[in-house]
């Protein structure tokens, strides 16, 4: 098995993005990764690692994605560029399993829809990040901004690919389903939510439980949210907002008096463990569900503990199975893209 690493693109340069492959290869043995990037760059930094050499390989190219670049025009005139060779390393080679990059959403999704290539049967593929709950677990909020406008049939196709994940990578047996909504009463919600809401109710192997509000996301209460991307993303980026709000006023208050300061010592252990908790960066990064292929996006301003985490991340994914369990229950989706 090979990971594909894109180094390009993130905020803090390739030089985390080599540490962390290298944590990650001291983490399991069966696996290899690819770093694609600057060749010249790569290969000096590699030069001041210990590590096994054949489990490494550096892959250059000339071009990087930016986050201003429009996204299918870039992928089209940048074919040097690290998103799309990366792309053409997971597309060619068969022991190519995963990509981990930290580049441009728009290029890693359009990247991976016009260059890997879509799922049979999938109408559209989407975004799931992984979020951590107040009671310790994980939950998927899909789609979370691949796709704004969506029909039924996407949110339905969405609920299926999260619930083959969460099943088979985090273990949870019969993965709870819930629908965004403005409300917990099954006839609330817009046209579409109301739609999806009927056929989630009657699609086999979903455990459907219902709407769910935003406030809850994080309640431990559901293993998969489903939305359409336009939904999805604000409700991500609300929680987003929060616990930076609660991160920054803790720095300010612990700074805002001596008292606070002592305090601080004796709740430093208590106050950490809920850093941890409510940082995104230390679960992984976004699954991009219903490609021929594992790929993962991680967080733009990834250090090398994330990239770390985001590589194991993949090769789980590929060893359970992940991507023919999505395509089984595709297949047996009775319901038509009109």
């Amino acid at each position: 098995m090979k990971i594909v690493l894109d180094t390009l693109g993130g905020d803090l340069g390739y030089k985390e993005h080599v540490a962390g492959a290298i944590e990650a290869l001291k983490l399991k043995e069966d696996f290899s990764v690819i770093l694609v990037g600057i060749k010249e760059e790569l290969e000096a930094e590699l030069a001041l690692y210990s590590y096994d050499k054949s489990r490494i390989e550096v892959v250059g190219c000339t071009e990087t994605i930016t986050c201003e670049d429009a996204p299918m025009e870039a992928i089209r005139k940048k074919k040097d560029s690290s998103v799309v060779v990366a792309y053409k390393l997971l597309k060619e080679q068969e022991d190519c399993s995963a990509l981990v990059s930290t580049g441009s959403t728009g290029a890693v999704l359009a990247g991976g829809i016009f260059k890997l290539g879509r799922i049979k049967g999938l109408s559209r593929p989407s975004l799931g990040p992984l979020i951590p709950t107040l009671r310790g677990g994980k939950v998927m909020l899909t789609d979370s901004g691949a796709n704004v406008d969506c029909k039924p049939i996407n949110l339905v196709q969405f609920a299926i690919m999260a619930s083959s994940y969460m099943k088979n990578v985090c273990g949870i047996e019969n993965p709870r389903v819930a629908l965004l909504s403005n409300g917990t009463e099954d006839a609330k919600g817009c046209e579409l939510t109301k739609e999806v809401f009927k056929l989630l109710s009657n699609t086999p192997n979903i455990n459907f439980v219902g709407n769910m509000e935003a406030r809850e996301i994080v309640s431990g209460n559901y293993d998969v949210v489903v939305a359409d991307g336009f939904h999805g993303n604000i409700a991500l980026k609300g929680l987003e907002g929060g616990a930076k709000v609660v991160t920054t006023l803790l720095k300010e208050g612990i700074k805002s008096s001596f008292m606070a300061k002592i305090g601080y010592l004796f709740m430093k252990k208590l106050i950490g463990g809920m850093k941890e908790k409510i940082d995104f960066n230390k679960i992984g990064g976004a699954v991009f569900m219903g490609l021929e292929k594992i790929v993962i996006k991680a967080h733009g301003a990834s250090d090398r503990d994330c990239i770390t985490k985001c590589i194991m991340q993949a090769t789980e994914a590929v060893d359970k199975g992940v991507v023919e369990a999505i395509k089984q229950g595709i297949s047996q989706l009775d319901l038509k893209d009109e």
